[in-house]
């Protein structure tokens, strides 16, 4: 079966993904999607905010779940850098432990 490919900036008329819920506005035209294999086209995409790689990032385990794969193709330097930067700080927030902060008075996320 051949690959889907998302044009992002086509799809949202933008140059910009900036909000939560463009990304899982993603996830659901990826979702619906018969292909198992999807192209994310960051083409023409000049700026990407820290909450939508966020969401995106959390959208991309049930991507995973549903038995598909996403490519990211054509990301500016930058943007590639900031997701990069939101996948490490994501993998960093799961690793803590709930017994480590069990008898903290506050905790925050």
């Amino acid at each position: 079966m051949l690959n889907k490919i998302i044009n992002l900036a086509e799809i949202f008329n933008s140059s910009s993904l900036i909000t939560r819920q463009t990304a899982r506005e993603l996830f659901n035209i990826i979702a619906r999607s018969d292909e198992n294999k999807i192209v994310l086209d960051f083409n023409k995409i000049k700026f990407a905010s820290r909450s939508f790689f966020d969401e995106l990032n959390n959208e991309m385990n049930k991507i995973a779940l549903l038995g598909k794969e996403a490519e990211f193709v054509n990301l500016d330097e930058n943007i590639a850098k900031l997701y990069k930067l939101v996948i490490e700080a994501s993998k960093s927030r799961s690793s803590i432990s709930y017994s480590s902060v069990a008898r903290a008075e506050v905790i925050t996320i």
